[in-house]
């Protein structure tokens, strides 16, 4: 039997190659894929317009994207691993065809994600100039910041039927605060992994690999290890 596609969704202010020291843990045997989210893409740039080139972003067409992707790629079923944002992207391509979509795998995902830390987050990137942003343009990450605010995933939690994990940085409170809602209302097995900073893509890209592909093959379960938090 073919095994599942492996995408991998990145997080607002990010590109897809932030997964490669995840995608080098596993087995190149396993069919994978890191694509652009739609509407966060940077397209041709104007230098007489400094917004140029920079599309909104939506969460169901984001969510379409990655169906006709996996049409594309004649892909039956496929495991959705998602960075933030990525992960809300993962759970609403889930609730849209859940036939399609055999685990879901949510990094550093906020159930609600506060308004307050990403407001002042915003303003914060906002005050910066635009030389301090490298491989993804400051308007992208904006966006990216915005659809993380007004993101509303509330009504596809219920049509979500895949197996979930989370994964968490003992380090990121929101994430941390978010497991219990988590496991509520996804049934979702949760693992917390130290560190001092909450993008574990960069900090702990071994045991995402690990964690993700145990999951993914059926190997872990909530009776599994504990958490390491």
């Amino acid at each position: 039997m073919d095994l599942p596609l492996m995408i991998f969704l990145h997080g607002p202010g990010m590109s897809p190659p932030v997964w490669q020291d995840v995608v080098s843990q596993i087995n190149p045997a396993q069919p994978m894929v890191a694509p652009w989210l739609k509407g966060l893409k940077p397209g041709p740039r104007d230098p007489a317009d400094p917004k140029a080139g920079v599309a909104g972003f939506d969460l169901s067409a984001a969510a379409v994207a990655i169906l006709d992707l996996m049409a594309a790629r004649d892909a039956a079923q496929a495991d959705l691993i998602g960075f933030s944002l990525g992960g809300l992207v993962a759970l609403r391509v889930a609730a849209m065809a859940p036939d399609k979509i055999a685990h879901v795998v949510l990094v550093s995902t906020p159930l609600v994600p506060s308004q307050k830390a990403l407001a002042r987050q915003r303003m914060a990137l906002k005050l910066m100039p635009a030389s301090a942003f490298r491989g993804v343009p400051k308007e992208q990450v904006l966006a990216g910041l915005d659809a993380l605010r007004t993101a509303d995933i509330a009504p596809d939690l219920a049509a979500v039927e895949a197996p979930c994990l989370v994964i968490v940085a003992e380090s990121d409170p929101l994430g941390v605060a978010s497991a219990n809602g988590w496991r509520q209302e996804l049934g979702a097995v949760v693992r917390t992994l130290p560190g001092a900073d909450d993008n574990l893509l960069l900090t702990a890209p071994a045991e995402v690999a690990q964690l993700t592909t145990d999951f993914c093959s059926d190997f872990l379960d909530e009776a599994g290890p504990p958490s390491s938090g």
